[in-house]
């Protein structure tokens, strides 16, 4: 059992590094995560390694501790309303876009990339004659390296396959390689990943035009979330749109965006856009 020095420990570190804030009651959580990472590391238990991090200096342990302690929860096409949503406001957007040509999503807590790739196959599945010609460019990001070297390789499970996605999708855009299933060619040159912390300061994001950032919020507290959002307001177009969690709200965290009603769930665009 994870003494409460040793928790504290572990709450400071994931907050300092990934802006994380672990919940008191989550000691139960510390223990279950970090068992294999004590293994991997050769220590005799959840002190030996918690005092090897109170060292500092071990870059290989803090990654390891970082992404064992980071929820990864995700399925294609999850709650389903934001796509349908993402169909519906896409024809007046692209039509505003018809001068640039470029359009820009960003999948900003990717984990192991079906959010990223289920924008891609949405693109393809509705989209793909309009877009001939266009800059498209679905940007995922992750605080987790491991979890990003997952969705690189586009290859999925069935258990991950049997989780959202439609069986005609299945058919489509992916093939059997080796016992599981590789995304397509076509939905695989839309997606980008990258390495990214949302609670640091944000560099080399470029402007939005839909940013789903769902379901990640919650794990921050209120002064961090408020960074975000004004980070937010920066990289998101000024008709663009935000896309948070169901269980989420911006209400108490700031003011500079409003929320509109889309197919089934709320969306949210900066005041003052036209």
């Amino acid at each position: 059992m994870v003494s409460a020095a040793d928790f504290a420990c572990i709450r400071e570190f994931l907050r300092r590094r990934s802006g994380v804030v672990l919940d008191p009651s989550k000691g139960y959580l510390v223990e279950a995560r970090l068992l294999p990472v004590v293994r991997r590391h050769g220590c005799g238990g959840l002190d030996a390694l918690v005092g090897r991090l109170r060292q500092g200096g071990d870059t290989v342990l803090e990654r390891d501790i970082l992404n064992a302690m980071m929820t990864h929860e995700t399925s294609f096409f999850r709650d389903r309303a934001p796509f349908e949503t993402v169909k519906r406001i896409l024809p007046d957007l692209l039509e505003r876009r018809g001068v640039s040509r470029h359009l820009t999503i960003w999948s900003a807590a990717a984990s192991t990339g079906q959010e990223a790739y289920s924008l891609a196959m949405l693109l393809e599945e509705h989209f793909r004659p309009r877009l001939a010609g266009w800059r498209v460019r679905i940007l995922a990001t992750d605080i987790s390296d491991v979890v990003l070297e997952q969705a690189r390789t586009g290859s999925y499970g069935a258990l991950e396959m049997a989780r959202g996605l439609p069986d005609d999708y299945r058919q489509k855009y992916f093939v059997p390689l080796l016992g599981r299933w590789s995304i397509s060619q076509d939905c695989r040159k839309l997606v980008e990943f990258r390495q990214f912390n949302l609670a640091a300061p944000w560099q080399g994001i470029p402007a939005c035009d839909i940013v789903f950032l769902r379901n990640v919020l919650i794990y921050f507290d209120v002064p961090t979330r408020a960074r975000i959002m004004e980070q937010m307001r920066t990289v998101l177009r000024p008709d663009g749109c935000l896309f948070i969690g169901g269980a989420e709200t911006l209400l108490g965290v700031c003011d500079t965006f409003e929320r509109l009603q889309g197919a089934g769930c709320g969306y949210y665009r900066p005041k003052g856009a036209r």
